[in-house]
C-alpha cells in the first residue's frame, strides 16, 4: 500500500485530499513546505520513503515549489532510483506554475483547486499508483 504525504496550509484541503485517497494508502499531513521536507527526510532516513506527495504551491514558511526542489535534492543525494511521485494541487491555474512544477521539479500531475475526487483518481491511475479498471494487468510498480 502506498505511503502518502499531503502538504497544504489549509486543514480543510488536507482533509479533502485524504478523503479522496482513503482507499489508496495511509496518509500523513504537513501544513507547510518546511514541515514536508522534514517529514520526507525523516522517512528517507528510516528507509520508509513516501510513494506519493500531494503538494500545494502557495503556503507559508516554504512554498510547494521550493519544498519539492528540496525533496528532489534529498533523493538525488541519497541515490534514490525511483523518485517519489508528486501531484501538485494548487489554485494557481497558469502555465508558468504548471511548467515549473512538471518540467523543472518533476511533478507527474498538476491539478487545480477545487478538484473533483474523480480527477484525483485519474491522476493516480496515470501515475500507476492504482489499478486502471479498464486494464487487465494489476499495478505492480510499487
Amino acid at each position: 500500500m502506498p505511503r502518502i504525504l499531503i502538504v497544504d496550509d489549509s486543514r480543510y484541503q488536507r482533509n479533502l485530499v485524504e478523503k479522496a485517497l482513503h482507499d489508496v494508502g495511509p496518509c500523513e499531513q504537513a501544513d507547510n513546505g518546511a514541515m514536508a521536507v522534514r517529514l520526507f527526510q525523516e522517512a528517507l532516513h528510516r528507509g520508509e520513503s513516501y510513494d506519493l506527495v500531494v503538494m500545494d504551491i502557495l503556503m507559508p514558511v516554504m512554498d510547494g515549489h521550493r519544498a519539492l526542489s528540496w525533496i528532489r535534492r534529498m533523493e538525488q543525494q541519497a541515490g534514490v532510483s525511483r523518485p517519489v511521485k508528486v501531484i501538485m494541487l494548487s489554485s494557481l491555474d497558469d502555465p508558468h506554475n504548471m511548467i515549473k512544477a512538471q518540467f523543472e521539479e518533476g511533478a507527474g500531475v498538476y491539478l487545480t483547486k477545487p478538484f473533483h475526487p474523480e480527477d484525483m483518481q485519474e491522476a493516480l491511475r496515470a501515475m500507476e499508483l492504482v489499478d486502471n479498471p479498464l486494464d487487465d494487468t494489476p499495478c505492480e510498480n510499487l
